[in-house]
């Protein structure tokens, strides 16, 4: 097997079927075989009966469970699983261009680079002017000049890699703290030495679920998102937080002034003010580096492995 493409999935059943069906128009490169693993992370709906339904000319399907929750969880299982020489990882929700497959490989098995990332648009339906750049990396949308991370929903790796950086971290990303899965990857992957590359001509569409631009979402994510931040401070890039509790009061404060002066929009309207998702995020931040700092460190300073 030349090519293998992960897709972690929970109780996104029609969403999932949407996906695989893009890929009958998804070019396979000439002479190569590839596969597609569909890894459910214990869905409760038809995504089973969908994945092993499924027919595609130019791709083999292979339908995993992994029960344990969390998305890492399930990328592990299908890292365990795959038989590629090059591997892949996009999300239930993604659309990819027809080329781009062969725009991602090409430079892979030509060894110009070890993991790279591609292009991200998000659905034409969802784009919003109110949509700031952190905005932006909550819900997987890079259309900009070179990203500084690997984002899941677009990226790929040859197999070599696995040898220094061997798994995800299952305590971050969907389903865990919620973020910085993908980008911790990519940090321990130039840590050890590896290229990664952009590649802008290999894009997917991101077909977000429309509750995700809800203020309540838009805020949770804002949480996820300091909580994982404070994750990687802890354990990964072993350096502190001044004062968090003092921090967090300061923010907490400011945060609630903030509303008193000028309320937000109800938790059902769409979008949420940068201000307060920053707040929010900050808060989040100091919260849970109080809770890691009491926890022995699970790697050493920017290690390729967890430890503990």
């Amino acid at each position: 097997m030349d090519i293998s493409i992960i897709i972690s999935t929970r109780n996104r059943a029609q969403s999932l079927a949407q996906t695989l069906d893009s890929f009958n128009t998804v070019d396979v490169p000439t002479g190569a075989t590839a596969e597609i693993l569909v890894v459910d992370n214990g869905s409760t709906d038809h995504t089973r009966e969908v994945t092993q339904k499924q027919k595609l000319a130019n791709f083999s399907i292979r339908y995993l469970l992994e029960e344990r929750p969390g998305k890492m969880w399930a990328q592990n299982r299908g890292l365990a699983a795959a038989q590629g020489t090059v591997i892949f990882t996009t999300d239930d929700d993604v659309r990819p261009a027809k080329n781009w497959l062969e725009m991602m490989v090409r430079p892979l098995l030509a060894r110009d680079c070890d993991a790279a990332v591609g292009r991200i648009l998000l659905a034409d339906d969802l784009r919003r002017p109110w949509m700031t750049e952190n905005y932006r990396a909550y819900v997987a949308w890079y259309d900009g000049g070179e990203p500084l991370d690997l984002i899941g929903a677009n990226m790929g790796f040859h197999r070599r890699v696995l040898e220094r950086v061997p798994q995800f971290d299952t305590e971050i990303g969907p389903g865990a703290l919620g973020f910085y899965d993908d980008a911790l990857f990519g940090w321990q992957l130039e840590e050890a030495g590896f290229r990664v590359r952009y590649i802008p001509e290999a894009s997917v569409v991101h077909h977000a679920d429309q509750a995700r631009l809800l203020r309540r979402n838009c805020l949770s994510d804002g949480q996820k998102f300091g909580a994982s931040q404070a994750y990687i401070l802890h354990h990964w890039r072993h350096e502190k937080l001044a004062a968090p509790r003092l921090r967090y009061g300061y923010l907490a404060l400011k945060l609630m002034l903030r509303r008193l002066v000028k309320p937000p929009p109800p938790q059902d309207a769409e979008g949420a003010p940068p201000w307060e998702a920053s707040y929010v995020a900050g808060m989040a931040k100091c919260r849970q580096f109080l809770i890691e700092r009491r926890r022995p460190r699970n790697y050493t300073k920017r290690g390729l492995r967890k430890e503990t």
